[in-house]
């Protein structure tokens, strides 16, 4: 090997060792850039709490549901409601509805539940929901698109399952991607009822 060449190849290496201590300690006092009031939740999901000046209104939205009945946004204000974006096909799903129905039924004195249903048959979703014994509705997979586009960005069809709660105005206060379980769903219906507009 020339010694034009040694001295290229020395100069690469020490070009090389020099970047990978740089990207060694970007990685290592990186600030985060996760959303004010983030956090870890359950199997990796990322739970966020909004305030006030922060939360998402929905879009004026109407759509039929899986048992039939007509829901309209209008239908989402004056109370906190829970929703949550799932799919029969969905296993975090299969995993995360009993916690769901628990905090329903635990819940249903003061706050609302629904569903909405991507991807999905009508009827695979309603068998989920018998075996689940889910008490609340859903919107219809055929009309799931709708409901979706009305939350501005906080649902996506692409993140199943999704759980926001809405304060009474409305507007998306918390938010789970991914699968949630009963206790932090709880927290955040707390967190939302106690700071939820009257």
């Amino acid at each position: 090997m020339s010694a034009s060449a040694a001295r290229t190849r020395g100069i690469l290496a020490g070009v090389f060792g020099c970047a990978l201590v740089i990207l060694l300690v970007l990685v290592m006092f990186w600030p985060d850039r996760s959303p004010e009031g983030a956090s870890g939740g359950p199997e990796g999901g990322v739970v966020q709490l909004y305030d006030a000046q922060d939360r998402v209104e929905l879009e004026p939205f109407s759509v039929r549901t899986l048992g039939g009945a007509q829901l309209d946004g209008n239908d989402l204000i004056g109370t906190v409601t829970v929703v949550n974006v799932w799919g029969s096909w969905c296993g975090p799903c299969r995993a995360e509805a009993p916690d769901l129905v628990a905090a329903a039924s635990a819940a249903r004195e003061r706050v609302r539940f629904v569903g909405i249903n991507v991807r999905d048959s009508p009827d695979a979703a309603r068998a989920f929901e018998r075996k689940f014994e889910v008490p609340y509705d859903s919107v219809h997979p055929d009309d799931s698109g709708e409901a979706i586009l009305a939350f501005n960005g906080a649902l996506t069809a692409a993140a199943v399952p999704t759980t926001v709660v809405l304060d009474a105005r409305g507007a998306v206060a918390a938010r789970v991607v991914g699968p949630v379980d009963r206790s932090t769903l709880e927290g955040l219906i707390d967190e939302v009822v106690a700071t939820s507009p009257r």
